[in-house]
């Protein structure tokens, strides 16, 4: 298992917020950044498992607790995927002052929605994105996970909280998710994308992925893991990542290319 290093580094409202640097001592100015999904951390499965596959490309990897998760400051009931968009633009930020001019992005869940919005934002140095069991159609997936109808959500308080799996989550969240929209984000991005989705997907419909293709404005490299589940953490599911993601940091993301990024018609 490659070693790492704590790191800390600090928000655009200065909050602290902990990450982990995995890296095998290599002299690069290309690193991987990966956004951790709802109610996960910077040290969850998922990505423990892959880092020594991520590493050994001779890329360094930092993972990072958005704010309100794991060791970094704020409270969960607080969660905004607005914020935890510039969350990832602060640890951009912080790899770059570290050398690492460029960088590929690697979200998992709400983690790939995060990771899309900032790719929507089309700042440089950005060379790819790899998404896991991505949710696109984010208002349905407000609308599945809290049980209420579309006006419902729509006249939730700003204040309040409702309980998801026993933890409290603002009003507010489910407001701003409500709001976001991914389809539009994604036909500003003209970067290469890597895109698993398990095809039993109960969380995140498999219908997510079709929905991105449809908007994405450049290049998009499809994996549906036909008989996957939404947290894809088998063992199989984890090789075939792992073979997928090493081929496409290894130059495979290139083979793609790119486009402007400009909207469809």
């Amino acid at each position: 298992m490659t070693g790492f290093e704590k790191i800390f580094f600090h928000n655009n409202l200065g909050r602290r917020l902990a990450g982990r640097i995995y890296s095998t001592g290599q002299r690069s100015d290309v690193a991987v950044i990966f956004s951790h999904g709802l109610f996960s951390s910077k040290d969850g499965y998922k990505i423990t498992r892959l880092a020594d596959a991520i590493v050994a490309t001779g890329l360094p990897l930092m993972t990072f607790d958005f704010s309100f998760a794991g060791e970094s400051e704020g409270n969960i009931s607080d969660l905004s995927t607005l914020q935890e968009v510039e969350d990832l633009a602060s640890a951009i930020r912080w790899a770059g002052n570290q050398g690492w001019q460029k960088v590929h992005l690697i979200g998992s869940s709400m983690g790939a929605s995060v990771t899309l919005l900032y790719g929507s934002r089309n700042e440089p140095g950005v060379e790819s994105l790899v998404l896991i069991a991505t949710p696109v159609d984010l208002r349905r997936l407000a609308l599945d996970g809290m049980g209420l109808t579309a006006a419902e959500i729509d006249m939730l308080p700003e204040e309040g909280f409702q309980n998801i799996d026993g933890i409290e989550i603002s009003n507010s969240f489910f407001r701003e998710l409500a709001l976001i929209d991914i389809p539009e984000a994604a036909r500003k991005i003209g970067l290469p994308v890597l895109s698993f989705h398990g095809g039993r997907d109960s969380v995140v419909d498999p219908s997510n992925i079709v929905l991105l293709g449809k908007n994405l404005a450049g290049p998009l490299k499809k994996v549906i893991i036909d008989d996957g589940d939404h947290n894809l953490t088998r063992d199989k599911d984890i090789a075939l990542m792992k073979d997928a993601i090493t081929d496409w940091l290894g130059g495979g993301y290139m083979l793609l290319g790119r486009s402007p990024g400009e909207n469809r018609p």
